[in-house]
């Protein structure tokens, strides 16, 4: 293995070091014409000009501590190399060439001196070992696009002695941005006109640089207006690669849904050609310098449309890739056991190893978990079963969530925890296989998603230390206290909303719950009764089990919960550590009104079918209803408050407004009124179940059957 020495001498006099302290990054020409790795040194001599309150120079040998990087052997970083796209791995599957990125520190101290000397495998790994070691070992935290925190230094924080490994998990790890919802970034990245649209994306890069990852992607809609787009699209591509960032664009060959951007479209015969029109698309495209296009085969989520043509169409786009140097990606949904395949590659379709693989999980559920209750499905080993015979004939990634907007989580609002053990879970698991990839799908930030994300961004690494879900918070917060009453929450939503399966109550409904059973489809976990039949129809066996299984134990994690919150409200740390931990408090307090206002609508039904049964009338549904109402409306109070103080513009994320998405409104709209919560209650005074009732989703533009 080539290694990058990257000499790394901190001459520090103890004392005189914050008498007159000055730094000096002292690197060769070869270190700094790499733009991944001047980058790198350039913000992280901005990052530690702040921290230190003095001056950091560039190659100054009067300074008091000094950087000296040693020039490497192999001097072109990944981004300039042409021609270098693929390889094959031992068993002749070729794979998108990134370099390592593994890296070593190591310190010895000389008298008052102290020597950091850094070994890595690449100019992108100087650019890894210099932020993990902010990170890591020197106090900073990026844990969000637009926040971090910048320590501030009485004395040098690291001992003298010392050696450290950062060894990448995965060879390409990264974020998917899912902007077929209107999320944080979807129309900075869709609108070549939005304002400041490129200095936010430009953030988001420098957040993923700062964490060690190297991968993103988001969804091309077909609302953009290409030719104008193009040109951004490319600036923030250049940049992308400038920062040691692999670029994909999510595309469809002919989806419908959710306004997907098509290779082609259904056009008379008299116009372009299917296979015409998938060429010119790709060609234009191909000006941006996207790496990677992780294209979907099927016309919908769930339909595999005309195998023939498709097959076709998609050998020659993998001709085309090969041509380009570039990789074709595809994505194996989440459907109903049997069917995964068939989505994927089509029945009895010959493989094809050049075209890689996403092995696709949804919500909180770990892959190889024997309860997952979604899309049908008891469970989501058949995604693993799948993975495992891909993995041996195809480039193939994994691909989890750390949120789901539409009507599980970020929607209502909640934060569940339990995405941490989930996704480090899988992450172990994904490790121990030899999967060379890991895609998050990322639906947005906001009420604590960003430690999810940022978890999953730091899990990516081997630091040589045991990781456990809530280590993200030891490192932002620094206290145990903290930490622990952390851990007493994940414990209990693990416990109720999973091992007892209390999320099917606490998630709101979606649409497909709420159409005739014959067209019924079921994507997150369900109740195990109609909340309708609940209301009209069940007996008193039903009511009973409603009871125990369900009333009883939300009760139950609502007392306990409380328990831990009291805790944690007593709870504060430090200025800067304060705001990320105000935040999480304010999700986990909703996500306890949450579970009291599901909690008193279910007794509301509860009361209502029992006083019809026993044909004795009772005030206790009204109570009940009142009690719901005054939950929904202490969480309101803590919405409006968050607001205030969202990352992003409060107008684009939370209010209706028209967009390149299929949703016309911001993804925390329905957060912004509780408007799920409203509903529920809505529902029970009303008696109407169907799907109609307050409905905010346009059905036929979501399935692209109208504007």
């Amino acid at each position: 293995m080539i290694k990058y020495q990257f000499l790394f001498i901190l001459l520090i006099s103890f004392s005189s070091l914050f008498a007159n302290p000055s730094i000096s990054i002292n690197a060769s020409q070869d270190v700094l014409r790499e733009t991944v790795s001047r980058l790198a040194i350039d913000d992280v001599q901005q990052l530690l000009q702040e921290t230190c309150l003095c001056i950091v120079d560039l190659n100054n040998e009067e300074a008091s501590i000094q950087l000296v990087l040693q020039s490497p052997s192999k001097r072109t970083s990944w981004s300039n190399e042409k021609g270098i796209r693929h390889k094959k791995d031992k068993n002749g599957i070729p794979h998108f060439y990134y370099p390592s990125t593994n890296f070593e520190w190591s310190s010895k101290a000389k008298g008052d001196v102290i020597f950091l000397t850094l070994q890595a495998d690449s100019p992108e790994g100087i650019a890894a070992a210099l932020y993990a070691l902010l990170q890591e070992k020197l106090g900073f935290r990026f844990f969000h696009p637009r926040k971090m925190i910048v320590p501030k230094w009485k004395d040098w924080p690291l001992t003298s002695n010392w050696n450290w490994k950062g060894k990448e998990r995965f060879l390409k790890r990264g974020f998917h941005l899912h902007t077929m919802h209107p999320i944080e970034l979807t129309e900075a990245l869709l609108d070549h006109n939005f304002p400041n649209g490129q200095q936010m994306i430009f953030e988001y890069i420098d957040w993923l640089a700062r964490n060690g990852q190297n991968y993103f992607e988001f969804n091309l809609l077909n609302s953009i207006e290409l030719d104008e787009w193009l040109p951004y699209a490319k600036s923030i591509v250049d940049y992308a690669h400038q920062r040691g960032i692999i670029m994909g664009i999510d595309i469809s060959l002919h989806m419908i849904q959710q306004k997907a951007f098509m290779l082609y479209r259904n056009v008379p015969a008299s116009f372009k050609s299917k296979r015409k029109q998938v060429l010119e698309n790709l060609n234009g495209l191909a000006k941006v310098g996207w790496d990677v296009y992780n294209i979907e085969l099927s016309s919908t989520e769930y339909t595999s449309g005309n195998a023939k043509r498709r097959t076709k169409l998609k050998q020659l786009i993998v001709d085309w890739a090969t041509e380009q140097n570039v990789k074709i990606m595809g994505r194996a949904h989440v459907v109903k056991k049997g069917e995964a395949v068939l989505n994927y590659q089509g029945e009895k379709e010959v493989t094809d190893a050049e075209r890689g693989v996403m092995i696709h999980t949804v919500m909180f559920y770990e892959i190889a978990e024997e309860k997952a209750p979604v899309y049908g499905n008891e469970n989501l080993k058949h995604m693993l079963s799948l993975m495992d015979k891909e993995q041996v004939q195809r480039e193939t990634w994994y691909f989890p969530e750390s949120a789901y907007w539409v009507t599980f989580d970020n929607s209502v609002p909640m934060l569940l925890l339990p995405y941490l053990s989930a996704r480090l879970n899988d992450i172990l698991l994904m490790e121990e296989k030899g999967i060379t990839g890991h895609l998050t799908f990322s639906s947005g930030w906001e009420w604590g998603y960003w430690l999810v994300d940022w978890s999953i961004a730091r899990w990516s690494w081997d630091y040589e230390k045991e990781v456990h879900p809530t280590d993200a918070l030891e490192l932002l917060f620094e206290d145990k206290e903290v930490v622990e009453a952390f851990n007493e929450v994940l414990d209990l939503q693990n416990n109720y909303l999973k091992d007892q399966e209390l999320i099917r109550y606490l998630v709101a409904q979606s649409v497909m719950d709420e159409v005739p059973k014959i067209f019924s489809r079921e994507f997150h976990p369900r109740p195990k009764w109609r909340y309708k039949d609940l209301y009209r129809n069940v007996d008193a066996t039903v009511l009973n089990q409603l009871m125990q299984e369900a009333i009883l134990p939300l009760e139950e994690l609502s007392t306990a919960s409380n328990q831990v919150l009291e805790k944690m409200a007593t709870y504060s740390v430090s200025t800067n550590h304060q705001v990320p931990l105000d935040e999480l408090k304010d999700a986990l307090i909703v996500t306890n009104l949450r579970t009291k206002h599901r909690q008193q609508c279910l007794m509301a039904m509860y009361e209502h079918r029992t006083a019809k049964l026993t044909k004795n009338k009772s005030a206790n549904e009204n109570n009940a209803l009142l009690k719901a109402a005054a939950f929904r409306q202490e969480a309101l109070a803590i919405v409006k408050q968050r607001e205030a103080i969202y990352a992003y513009d409060l107008t684009m994320l939370s209010t209706q407004r028209k967009g390149h998405t299929a949703y016309h409104f911001g993804y925390l709209f329905p957060v912004s009124n509780l408007h799920f919560w409203k509903r529920e209650e809505e529902q029970i005074k009303r008696n109407r179940w169907g799907f109609g009732l307050m409905n905010i989703w346009h059905i036929r533009r979501i399935m692209g059957l109208s504007k």
